[in-house]
């Protein structure tokens, strides 16, 4: 019975950081699989429309066209969909909130131009194309609807640059491709402290990937820490 009781505590001790591990490791792996997913849209997209320094979108004036073209050609045809909501609606993107609780500004109550999909993967996705047609932001939710729904644990920001790649927001020049919030940039690569605390860059001081800051957008720079650790959620992330 002593041999029993030794056994139920240590397994009550370990057990909740053996759960927060596996959910660390599920969260890291959606999140890889979701990224892989999309840049690899994009590539087999540049064997048919060219490379993506040649893409061009600010032809159509309309922003749901701008992002339907986008959608259509270069995303739909390479990977998997289960749903699509044109515009974006709760069938495809719950409401979103932030590090501190408080509801961010990516939900469908502001969706001009914006779209979302399902995959079969599991995971949705929210975009919209910059009305200078050479970028745009894409929202991934790594478990579709399932909760928390929450920046920084299962949904982060990614930008997608293509075109002349100039910058904007926090960046002086854009890289090509897709990368996640923070780590974009050309040039004025943001550091580890830029990415928890958002201290050298005034534009992107609200997307901090830290609890308590007070900030809409908190935990907007996440998933660029999770890959600058290198595919890692570290100690201090704000789990």
């Amino acid at each position: 019975m002593i041999t029993l009781g030794i056994i139920g505590i240590v397994a009550s001790l370990t057990m909740p950081a053996l759960i927060g591990n596996y959910r660390k490791s599920q969260t890291v792996t959606q999140l890889k699989k979701a990224y892989s997913e999309l840049n690899q849209s994009v590539k087999i997209s540049e064997n048919e429309y060219g490379t993506m320094d040649t893409w061009d979108f600010s032809s159509f004036d309309n922003a749901l066209v701008r992002a339907d073209y986008f959608f259509q050609n270069y995303l739909s045809p390479n990977i998997k969909i289960l749903e699509i909501c044109f515009p974006s609606s709760s069938t495809c993107w719950e409401d979103t909130y932030t590090l501190d609780g408080t509801k961010s500004y990516i939900n469908n109550d502001d969706n001009d131009g914006k779209m979302s999909f399902v995959t079969t993967s599991g995971y949705s996705v929210y975009f919209w194309v910059h009305g200078t047609g050479d970028g745009g932001w894409f929202w991934i939710d790594i478990n579709g609807a399932k909760k928390p729904n929450v920046m920084g644990k299962d949904v982060f920001p990614f930008i997608m640059t293509w075109g002349n790649g100039k910058g904007d927001d926090y960046c002086d020049t854009k890289k090509l491709g897709l990368f996640p919030a923070g780590l974009d940039c050309q040039t004025s690569l943001l550091s580890r402290d830029d990415l928890i605390n958002g201290t050298s860059v005034t534009q992107a001081k609200g997307f901090n990937c830290k609890k308590g800051a007070g900030a809409s957008r908190a935990g907007g720079f996440c998933a660029a820490l999770i890959m600058f650790d290198g595919w890692q959620i570290s100690k201090d992330y704000p789990w």
